[in-house]
């Protein structure tokens, strides 16, 4: 770090402002990064568990979420069934390669699902996947 003198009586000091700078473009670094990382995990779902999972590494998906209560959440938004496929057109519009994930609760009826997979079906939505965890016994092949 450069020393800065002022007058020749003066002692040296160091010049704080490169630190500074260097701290604070961390910090707003690390506040996005979290707000990414927490995004989908916004809402506290009980995701049924899966043997073999596959992870959608193409694009940024919009997500569907399904409460067991009956609430339903698209792209983050409360929305009503009714609405779901209407949205779900207007995104495909503005994205023609929307990609769709459901994350539906473990209690939620497979009727449901088959409800929202169907309005995704009629919003001419074709890539749909459905979120599981893991299971922590279960090996990567």
């Amino acid at each position: 770090m450069p020393l800065v003198r002022l007058d020749a009586e003066e002692d040296p000091v160091p010049n704080l402002a490169p630190m500074i700078d260097v701290i604070l473009v961390l910090t707003i670094f690390f506040m996005c990064a979290t707000k990414f990382s927490t995004d989908e995990r916004r809402f506290d779902l009980d995701l049924p568990k899966a043997g073999a999972a596959a992870s959608t590494a193409e694009g940024r998906p919009e997500v569907i979420e399904v409460e067991s209560s009956g609430g339903l959440r698209f792209a983050g938004e409360e929305v009503e069934a009714a609405a779901l496929v209407e949205r779900l057109s207007a995104a495909r519009t503005a994205r023609p390669d929307l990609a769709v994930t459901i994350r539906g609760e473990r209690a939620v009826p497979h009727g449901r699902m088959a409800e929202i997979y169907e309005a995704c079906r009629a919003a001419g939505v074709s890539r749909v996947a459905i979120a599981v965890q893991a299971r922590p016994d279960s090996r990567t092949r």
